[in-house]
């Protein structure tokens, strides 16, 4: 098997509990990998979290935010911005929030999709949204977003690997829902952690036997005792100026 120059993984659920805290496991391994190889973000999760949490993490590197909507090169830099269908994005938000009492997240900091809480039965949303051809439903362990259906985490990886002066395939995703399964088929190498879907074990190229972040440890492990990543001994950031 070749070896790997970068990991991409998934926060909600791969590097945290099931309630969202931040696994001690996930952040020890991150903070061993800081410096030594790229370890990019990519979540359905607003630009400011996200941000917040790569620093925690010490990544220095690229970010995903918004499965794929925004893209942010350097930590202090602006945002590259993947343009959505906004008013379609909106017209289909009018007409659920008519049939259903939707809770929705984040609302004054997400700019490229829409999240609401998983109060509904997702079978009988998706009828209302078939007038709007553009929009993509995604069914993340967290929540349910709206997208477009041009924007996504693999087409978010892929810009990012360019940027890097990469390809996609030299990363390892690690993931757990749905929203990753795209983003496994575009990476070298994928694992799912043991509480991900049937549909992202499904997909991924080795089911991990732990759970949450602590599952993200055992990935890093993985590939460390296989000598499928090349960390680098003198630590720096992999940020693009």
């Amino acid at each position: 098997m070749a070896r790997f120059s970068g990991i991409v993984s998934d926060i909600d659920g791969t590097l945290t509990h099931d309630d969202r805290r931040l696994s001690a496991e996930a952040l020890q391994s991150a903070h061993m990998l800081s410096g030594r190889i790229p370890v990019v973000l990519a979540s359905g999760n607003t630009l400011c979290f996200t941000r917040a949490v790569s620093k925690m993490l010490g990544t220095r590197s690229p970010l995903i935010a918004e499965n794929g909507g925004l893209i942010l090169p350097f930590y202090d830099s602006d945002p590259i911005l993947i343009e959505p269908c906004r008013d379609e994005l909106n017209a289909a938000l009018n007409v659920l929030s008519k049939h259903f009492d939707l809770t929705v997240f984040d609302s004054r900091d997400r700019i490229t999709d829409i999240s609401f809480a998983k109060t509904v039965d997702k079978e009988e949303i998706l009828p209302y949204l078939s007038d709007f051809p553009n929009i993509y439903f995604v069914d993340a362990e967290f929540a349910y977003h709206l997208t477009d259906k041009n924007i996504c985490k693999s087409d978010g990886l892929i810009r990012t690997a360019k940027l890097m002066g990469m390809d996609a395939k030299d990363f390892v995703a690690v993931g757990d829902s749905n929203n990753d399964i795209d983003l496994f088929q575009a990476a070298g190498f994928s694992f799912a952690v043991a509480n991900a879907t049937p549909e992202v074990k499904k997909e991924a190229d080795y089911v991990l036997t732990k759970k949450f972040g602590a599952g993200f440890a055992e990935a890093v492990d993985y590939l460390i005792q296989n000598d499928l990543i090349e960390l680098e001994d003198n630590r720096r950031d992999f940020y693009v100026f």
